[in-house]
C-alpha cells in the first residue's frame, strides 16, 4: 500500500506523465485505477527489478512534495490580497486549471473555507520537479482578477437578464464570473477571475451590455404646436410607448419635453416620439404623355384638402421618363377575326421602334429613334465620329470616359468591326467582338458605380455589309453572355437611326427568336409622367384620410386608375384582337396593363373620360367577339352591292341581304368606309342613296335598314320614315362624332343582335337585359335601391354608434310606454291562434269551416265550401301565416302601432327595412320578350310609341291571357241579406260609441270639440272674411252666364 494524494490522479494530464515516466526510466508499465471510494490502484508490469525500482521512485515522489501557504505580507501582497477580496471558492478550480494546463502538477487549496490563504503542493522530485519562481511568474502574467466592475445606478429588469444570459454563455473552465446578488433589491456585483486573456474579452463585452442598458435622459427637439399636438392628442400613444419598454424603465415626460431610456433605444424612442409629431406619405400618380399638366385650381385644391385634414403638403413634383411596357402574348386563337381587327394589329405592330429580351433580372433592348438622347440611360458607349454627333458631344479620338456637366455619363472607346473574309478572319472578328464588348462593361464597373442602364451608340456598324446578320448576333450573344457571367441587373441598349433600318431589323429578327413568354409578345416605350405629391402630418389617421381625398380628386379631374379583375373575357381574345385594344388605348393616351397569366386582370390609366371609352372599348370587343361565336358565321365572301344601272332598273334582279344602307351623298365618305368595315365582318350590304326610288323594293329583301343622316338634315324622306316604322320594330340609334373605332364596335354590336354575317331572311331578337347601375364616387346618389345617400355616407363610425345607442334606448321607451296590455295580449292571442289552425287545416286540404256556427257560416261564406284554392291563393295564405307566427313570437312585448326602423341620419329612406322572404317562391315570372300572344302588329303607323287605343287594346290581351280560368261564383238568393247595413243615425246616438272615441281624445281636444259644438258660440269675423264672401258670390254669378 503506497501512501499518496489522490487529488494529483484528477489531472490526466499526471496519468500519462508518470505512466511514461516509469516505462522510460525502468521499463514498466504502470495501469492506474480511480475507484469510487477515491482509493487510487497503481499496477506494475515488468520485470521483478524494474518494478521495485519503479515501486520505490513512486513512493519517493509522493514523500517529496512541498506545501506553500500565501501570507507572507511582502513576498505574496497579490495572493493575500486575492484571498482577502474574493470570498467565492470558483477561483480554487480555476487557477488549478490554469496550473494544469501548463504541465505543472500542484493541489491548491484554501486554509479556511472563505478568507483563508491559498496554499499550494507540488512536487520536489527531480522529475516533476516545479519551483516556487515558476508558479508565481504564472499568478503573475496568466491571471487577472477585476473587482467589482461599475453598474448602473438604475438597474432595469432587461439589463438583469442580459447579465444573467452573458453568464451562462461565458462558461470556461479558466474563468470565474463571481455574482453577488442581494435579496429584494435589484442589485448585482460581478467580479472577474481567470486568465488574463479570457478576463479582458469577457470584462469588454461585460462592460458593453452595461453602457447599452444605462440609462439616460434626453431632451426632445420640437416646437411649440408640435408640443401642444402631442399633449393634446398622444398621451395615450405616449403611455403605450412606456408600458412596451417597461423592462427598460423607460419614462417620456412630455410636458418636460425629455424623456429616459437605455442607451441602446435611445434611438427608437426618439423615432417613435418623432413618429407621433410628423409622418410623411407620398402619392404617385402616373399618365401616358410628356406631362401632367396641373392648374392653379388644382394646386389650391391639394392645399386646400391637406390643410382641411391638418396636414401639409411638402412638395409637388413633376417627372418624366421613358418606361417599357409588354404586350403580353394571347392564350387563345381565333379565326373568325375581322380585317379591319387585323388590319389595326398591324398597323400597331409595325409602328413599334423597340424590342427587348430578359436576361437574368437585365435585359437586352433596340430602340430605332432619331432623338436617342430622349431614351434615358446611366452610360452611354460611343464608339465612332458619327456616334459622338448623333449624341450631340464633342468626339474624344483617345479611349477613356467623363461626365459632363449635366450629369451624363459617357465612355469613349474607338472600335469599329472588322468584315471576315474566311474561317480564321471570322474567329478574329467574332474575338473583336467579345473584347470590345467585355472592355466597355470592365470600364464602365470599374469607373462608374450603381450603373444599370448602359446605351451603345451603333453608328457605322452597318457598314461591315452583308455580315451584318454575323455582326448583330454575335453582338447580342457577347452582350448576354455578359450579363450571365457576372450576374448583373444590366439593361444594355443597341441605339439605331432610321438609317440603320435593314441593321436594326437584324437584330429585331435574332430577338424575336431569343425572347421567352416573360417578355410577352412585343413591348413598346413610352414616355410616362409621374406626379409625387409628399404629404406631413402628425396623425396617421389624418395622413390616410388626406391621401384618400387626394385620390378622389385626382381621379375624377386629373386621371384615374382602374382596375378590373376577373375578366375571363380577355383570355378568348387572339394577339390581334390584344394588338388593337392596346392601339386604340395608346391613341386616347391611356396606359394599358394586362395580366393573362396570374388573375386575368386588366389596369388602365389615364383621364377619367378616356378610360370609360377604353372599358366600353373592351366590353364591345368581347361582347362581338361572344355573338359572332355563338353561331357558325361564313367567310366574308359576299361582295358590295349598290343600286342597279338604268340598263337592268327595268328588271332587277333581287337578293336577300343583311343590311339595306342608306344615306346622303355628302356622308359617302364615312358611310363608305363603313360599309367596307361591315363586309370585311361578313355581311351582304345593299347601299343606295337616299334619293333612290325603289325602296320599298330593297327593303323588303334586308333584314335590318341602316340610314346615315345628319341632325340638320333629319330623314330626307318621309317615305322611307313611314317605310321604316311600318316594317320594323326596333331601331338602333349610333351617333358617329369623334371616335370611328368605338361608334362603330356599338354598331356592331348591335347589329349582331339582330343579323348575322351570311345568314339572312332571319331576324333575331335581342334579348332584354336590365341595366347594371354601376357607382361612380362617393357623390352619387341614390340611383337604385341599396346604394348609400350623400348623407349616410358622410356619417362617421362614431356618429352611426352613438346615434343606435339613442335609438335603442327610445325604442327601451317606446315599448314600455305603449305596450298592450296583458289582458288585450291573452285576447289576441287565442284569436290568432284559431286563425292559425284554420289556415294550416286549409293548407293541409281540410275544411276548418265546420266549427263555425251555422247562421254566421249561412251569412257569410254560403256556396264557398266547394271553391279550389289555386296555387298563388295558396302562397298567399302560406306568407299571411308566416306574418301571423312573427306576430306571436314577439308577444307580449307588441305594441299596437309599427315601430320606424333605425337611420344615421334621421331621413327615413336611409333606414334598412327587413323584407321578409316567402318561404316558398310560386310566383311565376313576367315574360318580356314580344310575343303574338300579348302583342299584335297594326297596319297604320304608329310611330315610334302606341297611341291610346292600341294600349287599351294590348292590355285587355294581357288581362284576358292572364285572367285565372277558376272565377269565383256568386249566388244571392231571394230575401237574404248580402251585406249587413248600419242606421247613421242609430250610429250617430250609440253612446258607447262616444264614450269609446273620448277614451283616445286628450282632455285639449275634448275641450275643443265641446266649444264647436256649443249652440251659443259667438262667431268671430274672420280676417279678409268680406273679401272671400264677394269673390265668392262674383265666382257663382259667372258660372251661371
Amino acid at each position: 500500500m503506497i501512501k499518496t494524494n489522490v487529488k494529483f490522479f484528477n489531472n490526466p494530464s499526471f496519468h500519462s506523465h508518470l505512466q511514461n515516466y516509469l516505462l522510460n526510466t525502468h521499463n514498466t508499465e504502470c495501469q492506474i485505477q480511480l475507484l469510487e471510494t477515491q482509493e487510487i490502484y497503481l499496477t506494475l508490469n515488468g520485470i521483478k527489478e524494474n518494478v521495485t525500482a519503479a515501486r520505490q521512485t513512486i513512493i519517493s515522489l509522493f514523500e517529496q512534495t512541498h506545501t506553500k501557504i500565501y501570507d507572507i505580507e511582502n513576498t505574496d501582497q497579490q495572493m493575500i490580497y486575492w484571498s482577502n477580496h474574493i470570498t467565492s471558492d470558483l477561483i480554487i478550480p480555476v487557477i488549478q486549471q490554469i496550473m494544469d494546463h501548463q504541465n505543472i502538477f500542484t493541489l491548491w487549496e484554501k486554509t479556511a473555507m472563505f478568507c483563508g490563504y491559498f496554499k499550494v503542493v507540488y512536487f520536489t522530485h527531480e522529475s516533476f520537479k516545479v519551483s516556487d519562481a515558476y508558479i508565481s511568474e504564472i499568478l503573475d502574467k496568466e491571471i487577472l482578477y477585476v473587482n467589482n466592475i461599475v453598474m448602473p445606478n438604475e438597474k432595469t429588469k432587461n439589463l438583469l437578464t442580459s447579465i444573467d444570459q452573458f453568464i451562462f454563455n461565458r462558461q470556461h473552465p479558466e474563468l470565474a464570473i463571481i455574482r453577488c446578488k442581494y435579496p429584494y433589491k435589484l442589485d448585482i456585483k460581478i467580479s472577474l477571475f481567470g486568465r488574463k486573456n479570457l478576463v479582458k474579452k469577457a470584462r469588454k463585452s461585460l462592460q458593453s451590455i452595461i453602457n447599452n442598458h444605462t440609462i439616460k435622459t434626453l431632451q426632445l427637439k420640437m416646437n411649440s404646436n408640435q408640443h401642444e399636438y402631442l399633449l393634446e392628442n398622444c398621451v395615450e400613444q405616449l403611455n403605450d410607448i412606456e408600458n412596451e419598454y417597461k423592462n427598460d424603465c423607460v419614462k417620456i415626460r412630455i410636458r418636460q419635453k425629455e424623456f429616459s431610456a437605455p442607451q441602446y433605444l435611445i434611438g427608437k424612442i426618439k423615432q417613435k416620439i418623432h413618429e407621433l409629431m410628423i409622418q410623411t406619405i407620398i402619392c404617385k400618380y402616373q399618365k401616358i404623355g410628356n406631362s401632367i399638366l396641373l392648374n392653379d385650381d388644382n394646386n389650391k385644391q391639394f392645399y386646400q384638402i391637406a390643410k382641411r385634414n391638418y396636414c401639409r403638403i411638402e412638395k409637388i413634383e413633376i417627372k418624366t421618363e421613358t418606361n417599357v411596357y409588354s404586350i403580353p402574348k394571347a392564350l387563345s386563337q381565333t379565326s373568325n377575326i375581322s380585317n379591319s381587327i387585323i388590319q389595326q394589329s398591324n398597323e400597331f405592330t409595325s409602328s413599334l421602334s423597340m424590342k427587348k429580351i430578359s436576361v437574368l433580372n437585365g435585359s437586352i433592348e433596340i430602340y430605332l429613334t432619331n432623338q436617342s438622347i430622349s431614351i434615358p440611360r446611366d452610360v452611354t458607349i460611343i464608339s465612332s465620329e458619327a456616334g459622338a454627333a448623333e449624341e450631340l458631344i464633342n468626339y474624344i479620338s483617345d479611349n477613356g470616359y467623363f461626365e459632363m456637366k449635366s450629369g451624363r455619363k459617357v465612355l469613349f472607346h474607338r472600335w469599329s468591326p472588322i468584315i471576315p473574309n474566311n474561317d480564321r478572319s471570322y474567329q478574329k472578328f467574332k474575338k473583336s467582338i467579345e473584347k470590345f464588348i467585355s472592355s466597355c462593361l470592365q470600364s464602365i464597373t470599374t469607373c462608374f458605380n450603381d450603373v444599370r442602364t448602359i446605351a451603345f451608340i451603333t453608328n457605322e456598324w452597318e457598314n461591315i455589309g452583308i455580315q451584318q446578320e454575323q455582326l448583330a448576333n454575335n453582338l447580342i450573344n457577347e452582350a448576354k453572355q455578359q450579363i450571365e457571367s457576372r450576374k448583373i441587373d444590366w439593361r444594355i441598349l443597341f441605339m439605331f437611326n432610321d438609317q440603320q433600318i435593314n441593321f436594326y431589323k437584324e437584330f429585331y429578327q435574332i430577338l424575336i427568336k431569343l425572347q421567352t413568354d416573360q417578355d410577352g409578345f412585343a413591348q413598346f416605350s413610352s414616355l410616362v409622367s409621374t406626379i409625387q405629391i409628399i404629404l406631413a402630418g402628425s396623425s396617421k389617421f389624418d395622413l390616410n384620410k388626406c391621401e384618400n381625398e387626394i385620390n378622389n380628386y385626382v381621379q375624377k379631374h386629373i386621371l384615374t386608375n382602374k382596375i378590373l379583375s376577373n375578366e375571363f373575357d380577355i383570355k378568348q381574345w387572339d394577339q390581334h384582337m390584344i394588338n388593337a385594344f392596346y392601339k386604340y388605348c395608346l391613341n386616347k393616351s391611356v396606359l394599358p396593363n394586362i395580366d393573362l397569366i396570374t388573375n386575368s386582370q386588366i389596369h388602365l390609366i389615364g383621364s377619367m373620360f378616356n378610360v370609360e371609352k377604353a372599358i366600353e372599348k373592351y366590353r364591345l370587343m368581347s361582347e362581338i367577339l361572344k355573338l359572332k361565336s355563338s353561331v357558325q358565321i361564313p367567310p366574308p365572301i359576299i361582295p358590295r352591292t349598290s343600286i342597279p344601272t338604268n340598263s337592268n332598273r327595268s328588271n332587277p334582279v333581287m337578293k336577300i341581304y343583311n343590311i339595306y344602307f342608306s344615306y346622303c351623298q355628302h356622308d359617302q365618305t364615312i358611310c363608305n368606309y363603313i360599309t367596307t368595315c361591315l363586309i370585311g365582318k361578313g355581311y351582304s350590304i345593299c347601299e343606295t342613296p337616299s334619293n333612290t326610288s325603289l325602296f320599298q323594293s330593297y327593303i323588303d329583301k334586308s333584314d335590318v335598314i341602316l340610314v346615315s343622316f345628319k341632325e340638320s338634315s333629319w330623314l330626307a324622306s318621309l317615305i322611307l320614315t313611314e317605310l321604316f316604322y311600318d316594317l320594323f320594330d326596333a331601331e338602333i340609334d349610333i351617333d358617329f362624332k369623334d371616335d370611328f373605332d368605338l361608334e362603330y364596335d356599338k354598331l356592331l354590336s348591335r347589329l349582331l343582335h339582330h343579323t348575322k354575317p351570311g345568314i339572312t331572311g332571319k331576324i333575331y331578337r335581342e334579348t332584354t337585359v336590365l341595366p347594371k347601375i354601376t357607382k361612380s364616387d362617393i357623390d352619387y346618389e341614390e340611383a337604385a335601391f341599396g346604394y348609400q345617400s350623400i348623407a349616410l355616407q358622410k356619417v362617421t363610425s362614431e356618429q352611426h354608434f352613438e346615434r343606435e345607442r339613442v335609438y335603442q334606448q327610445q325604442l327601451t321607451t317606446k315599448l314600455k310606454n305603449e305596450k298592450i296590455s296583458n289582458d288585450d295580449i291573452v285576447l289576441l292571442v287565442a284569436s290568432l291562434e284559431t286563425i292559425v289552425d284554420d289556415l294550416e287545416e286549409i293548407l293541409q286540404g281540410g275544411n276548418s269551416d265546420a266549427t263555425l256556427p251555422t247562421d254566421e257560416y249561412d251569412i257569410y261564406s254560403r256556396g264557398q265550401k266547394n271553391w279550389k284554392l289555386d296555387e298563388n291563393s295558396l302562397s298567399y295564405i302560406r306568407e299571411f301565416l308566416n306574418c301571423i307566427k312573427r306576430w306571436l313570437t314577439r308577444s307580449p312585448n307588441v305594441i299596437q302601432g309599427n315601430i320606424a326602423p333605425f337611420t344615421p341620419t334621421g331621413d327615413i329612406n336611409d333606414a334598412i327595412f327587413i323584407i321578409h322572404q316567402p318561404s316558398v317562391r310560386n310566383f311565376v315570372p313576367f315574360d318580356y320578350s314580344l310575343s303574338d300572344k300579348y302583342f299584335s302588329l297594326f297596319n297604320s303607323n304608329p310611330g315610334s310609341c302606341f297611341n291610346n287605343e292600341q294600349s287599351h287594346d294590348y292590355l285587355q290581351k294581357l288581362i284576358e291571357s292572364n285572367k285565372p280560368t277558376n272565377d269565383m261564383e256568386t249566388m244571392i238568393e231571394d230575401n237574404e241579406i248580402a251585406w249587413d247595413t248600419v242606421s247613421l243615425f242609430k250610429a250617430n246616438n250609440d253612446n258607447d260609441e262616444d264614450e269609446i272615441d273620448n277614451e283616445w281624445r286628450t282632455p285639449e281636444e275634448i275641450r275643443k270639440l265641446e266649444k264647436l259644438d256649443n249652440p251659443n258660440r259667438i262667431w268671430k269675423n274672420t280676417q279678409n272674411a268680406d273679401k272671400f264672401i264677394q269673390q265668392k258670390i262674383k265666382n257663382i254669378l259667372e258660372f251661371k252666364k
